[in-house]
């Protein structure tokens, strides 16, 4: 039995401050299963590259909550990439959102006149350290963006929701999830709908396969739903979900020991029954 794991990084796979991922390459190396980790988050093509590299991994992954897909160049061996298919450096990417960051900061800018919030690339380097914790070599690259624009948000908790809603009322394509830090506007794609993107151009290669998804937010619920297994990662925020899917697992650790116990369990535990 082979298994694809989606994964979201922080807060996840990753430690929500630290950016430590600790034992988790070891123990990655030891499992004796046919796996791949497709990493599923809202970080830039390079940021993910930089994780991926330092654990060694060679499988496809997923960008900016869902926005483009990313396939190693010999992931397909001899099959034919479609013209729908983009080559970026060692990776071929299908693209989901059809959105121009640029586009969407002039169709929301308006909003600064009601609510108080910043989109990602308008902020400093120093400030982005500040929020995120994150060395000012790792910014350069979070600040990469080539499909979306985060908002930072600096109202109050109580015009959240307006903000929400006159954001669909400008465009009711437009969909806004909060993720660990930030709010993400996405034009109908999501982790979700990447996830089964994925698995539709996954199965041209091979079907047979069973799927967990691991995350830790509010954008991480569409991937959680879809999977044949999902895994809450513990949070310091304690977000309570509501999820259609009943085979949920929810860690007792936080990032990045969660992650482990939650592949454990299931590996140990859930599927006996599967």
């Amino acid at each position: 039995m082979k298994f694809l794991i989606f994964s979201d990084l922080d807060g996840t796979f990753l430690n929500n401050d630290t950016y430590s991922f600790g034992t988790l390459k070891n123990y990655i190396n030891e499992l004796d299963l046919q796996f791949e980790i497709i990493f599923v988050s809202s970080k830039t093509y390079e940021e993910i590259v930089k994780v991926k590299n330092k654990i060694n991994l060679n499988y496809p992954f997923i960008v900016e909550n869902g926005a483009c897909i990313f396939f190693p160049l010999n992931y397909f061996k001899d099959k034919l990439i479609n013209k729908k298919f983009i080559k970026y450096k060692k990776h071929f990417g299908f693209k989901l959102s059809k959105l121009d960051p640029k586009l969407l900061v002039k169709s929301l800018d308006h909003l600064k006149e009601k609510y108080n919030f910043r989109f990602y690339n308008d902020l400093s380097e120093k400030k982005i350290k500040e929020i995120t914790n994150l060395t000012i070599n790792d910014v350069k690259l979070s600040k990469l963006r080539k499909f979306t624009n985060p908002i930072y948000w600096e109202d109050s908790l109580k015009k959240k929701k307006d903000f929400k809603n006159e954001i669909n009322l400008i465009n009711s394509n437009f969909s806004v999830l909060e993720g660990g830090r930030f709010f993400h506007v996405s034009d109908n794609y999501d982790k979700g709908l990447a996830l089964k993107k994925f698995l539709e151009i996954r199965n041209s290669l091979e079907s047979s396969f069973t799927t967990i998804s691991m995350g830790d937010s509010e954008n991480d619920i569409p991937m959680l739903e879809l999977t044949d297994f999902g895994c809450i990662i513990k949070s310091k925020t304690n977000m309570k979900f509501v999820l259609k899917n009943k085979k949920i697992f929810k860690s007792k650790m936080i990032a990045p020991e969660g992650w482990k116990e939650s592949l454990e369990y299931i590996f140990n535990k859930e599927m006996k029954n599967f």
